[in-house]
């Protein structure tokens, strides 16, 4: 029963979230090609959710081995080497007695991720394509390959095709890798998905729904999210904490407090330590005469202040005060 339950709960937490066309579609595509061998190309931004596609895909292939995952520019060549391919006693100084594994071999019968394909160093790239090719690896110091059977799913924010133009990137290993391949919008892209995103994730750290106002939710789904959904996570979490259970309806003032990063140009936030958003205001938002009282006393009256926490200029705030007055 725990098993299910744990099971049940990791299934949750990897969801594709998202009822836009654009995450349909990738859910759609990821069911489909998750049955077969074929090697897939994951694209996307940063915090778009690569590595969570690449496990949806392991989870529903029915391969009975591991995930085994690898950020390919986090290792220098030497150690990636090592690392991917395994080595043989005696293969360079400093290697282990008896040799040691590589990822390849550790993910037999399973799926190995590799993230940040485009920084995998030339060398490494004949190397990789000899395995996909041949479904064989040859240790660093061996003389005899071993047989291999794994379903390898790349992810790349970079775009391989002027990788393999500039001459960094194998022509025959792109195509290779890029048999089928899933495209990550960016959030901004689904912006209609950030409500859902914001429950699941509330729900997910802090076990409870979303304390978060509609006007919240909207300043939420207005801004640009340069750091995609991995960003919205990480606020979320802020937010929990910051928000304790039982405090009630999370309003814009607190919103704006402890996320100042959503605030537009000119609110006095310097602009090293604000990403670029758009300062276009949302289509017909206008915000409910107590919500400007509550903006205004965070302010301490200030009405400019007051203007650029909502993200309109003075003008616009002073005829919303006075048509509610």
């Amino acid at each position: 029963v725990r098993r299910r339950v744990a099971a049940r709960e990791r299934d949750r937490a990897t969801a594709l979230l998202g009822d836009s066309p654009a995450m349909q579609q990738v859910r759609e595509r990821t069911a489909l090609y998750a049955p077969h061998d074929s090697t897939v190309l994951v694209s996307g931004a940063t915090g778009t959710g690569k590595e969570l596609v690449a496990r949806q895909l392991h989870a529903a292939s029915g391969r009975r081995g591991r995930f085994v995952a690898i950020n390919c520019g986090a290792i220098s060549e030497s150690l990636l080497e090592a690392e991917l391919f395994g080595y043989t006693e005696g293969a360079f100084t400093g290697a282990r007695r008896g040799g040691r594994v590589g990822l390849v071999e550790a993910a037999e019968g399973g799926t190995l991720f590799l993230d940040e394909i485009g920084e995998l160093p030339l060398p490494l790239q004949t190397r990789l394509l000899r395995v996909l090719e041949e479904r064989e690896v040859l240790r660093v110091g061996a003389t005899e390959p071993v047989a291999v059977n794994v379903r390898v799913v790349a992810a790349t924010l970079q775009a391989l095709e002027a990788l393999v133009e500039a001459g960094r990137f194998r022509r025959d290993l792109y195509y290779r890798l890029a048999a089928l391949r899933i495209a990550l919008p960016s959030l901004r892209e689904h912006a209609e998905d950030v409500p859902a995103l914001v429950e699941h994730f509330f729900r997910q750290l802090g076990h409870r729904g979303s304390p978060l106002d509609t006007t919240a939710l909207d300043v939420l789904s207005a801004y640009s999210w340069p750091g995609n959904v991995r960003e919205l996570r990480n606020l979320v979490d802020r937010l929990r904490v910051h928000w304790p259970v039982g405090a009630g309806t999370l309003g814009l003032p607190q919103l704006l407090e402890w996320a100042p990063e959503l605030q537009p140009a000119g609110s006095g936030i310097p602009s090293a330590q604000r990403p670029v958003r758009s300062n276009t205001p949302i289509p017909g938002y206008r915000p409910d005469p107590h919500v400007l009282s509550e903006v205004l006393g965070a302010c301490g009256g200030n009405r400019e202040q007051a203007a650029a926490r909502l993200g309109v200029s003075r003008t616009t705030l002073w005829r919303w005060l006075r048509s509610s007055s």
